[in-house]
């Protein structure tokens, strides 16, 4: 088992590929900071108004709201970057794992040997779960990092439109610990989605492929959890987006946790049944040497 992992690191790790996720990540953290940073005083101005009319226009609110713990917040909130983006991402690497070396007969040779089909998905699935956490930290380190340099520290001042304009101050240290914990909880989902990505690898020949399916799969999740159908309502408590929409209470300021647990036993649950299948399909495919 730890040769097979040992190998699986190497293989993934020594690819270029491997890290053109991260310059994405990079890339997209510093258009959401310079947005941001050019868009500072307007949101500002807007943000202050906003407060003085939930405190009843009685009180004058000066001081700086945008600052850097505002960037990975902003990043979370707006759900694409994290739905869409990164998943796409951690879909492609892991879709991947084992349909390419399959197609061009890399699997076949390392089968040859004397290890545990069991043991090879075990180490790709390890792998791709550590490079989707690292993904997800790195997409809010990043965003946090390059806002201190711009923007600047602070406490972190959100309004939350969606929910009738109120808002939160929360300590800059304290803000920080929280959206730690939020961005982990998010690996965990994409965690979720690398255990699925690599099942349809399995399954299928091509890595493209499978990263559509996973891909086409959360895409169809999203949708369905918003949909205002009474006949979908009875099954949007069991899609993985509707608890990866979970997470994001965490910043709230009285997190519902029993709903946060529930959230991380089913994304667990998601994450359990990708690999299982994985693991299952491997072991019944004809893979001569």
């Amino acid at each position: 088992m730890w040769a097979a992992l040992r190998v699986e690191f190497s293989k993934f790790y020594r690819h270029r590929a491997t890290y053109a996720g991260f310059v994405l990540l990079l890339g997209l953290s510093g258009l959401v900071v310079y947005a941001a940073a050019k868009d500072a005083r307007n949101h500002e101005r807007r943000a202050k108004a906003e407060i003085q009319r939930s405190l009843g226009g009685d009180f004058i609110v000066s001081g700086k709201i945008m600052t850097a713990a505002f960037v990975p917040r902003a990043i979370l909130f707006a759900k694409l970057p994290v739905y869409v983006f990164l998943a796409a991402m951690v879909a492609m690497a892991a879709g991947g794992a084992v349909a390419t070396e399959y197609s061009s007969g890399t699997l076949r040779t390392l089968l040859c040997r004397p290890v545990r089909r069991t043991y090879v998905v075990l180490a790709k699935w390890l792998v791709n779960s550590t490079h989707a956490v690292s993904l997800t930290l790195f997409l809010g380190a990043t965003g946090l990092g390059i806002g201190y340099i711009f923007l600047g520290g602070g406490d972190l001042v959100w309004i939350d439109m969606q929910r009738g304009g109120g808002f939160q101050i929360v300590p800059e240290l304290e803000a920080i610990r929280n959206l730690t914990f939020a961005y982990l909880l998010q690996g965990l989902s994409m965690i979720a989605i690398a255990s699925i990505a690599l099942c349809m690898s399995c399954a299928v020949g091509r890595g493209a492929t499978a990263a559509g399916i996973t891909v086409g799969f959360l895409l169809l999740s999203g949708m369905v959890a918003v949909m205002p159908f009474e006949s979908l309502e009875k099954i949007q408590p069991y899609l993985l987006t509707t608890h990866m929409a979970a997470f994001e209470h965490v910043l709230d300021k009285a997190p519902d946790w029993a709903e946060i647990r529930k959230a991380v036993l089913w994304v667990s649950g998601y994450a359990a049944t990708g690999l299982l299948g994985a693991i299952v399909i491997m072991g019944r495919r004809e893979i001569k040497c």
